[in-house]
């Protein structure tokens, strides 16, 4: 194999690569949405959580 041929099938598993990554997108790349849930209420407000004790808390003190 000499260099011709070798640059040639490198240029063509780099073409297989990119067409196989591409199959199955349909339009531009959307943006995930966020992982936390968005209050649809700006003005509502979560309940305090509950203080829990720490189960050392006694040994602590």
């Amino acid at each position: 194999m000499n260099a011709t041929s070798a640059v040639k099938a490198a240029m063509f598993l780099v073409l297989i690569g990119l067409v196989a990554a591409g199959c199955g997108r349909k339009g531009p790349l959307e943006v995930p949405p966020p992982r936390g849930q968005v209050a649809e209420d700006p003005e509502e407000k979560d309940k305090p959580v509950p203080e829990r004790r720490f189960i050392l808390d006694p040994l602590i003190q």
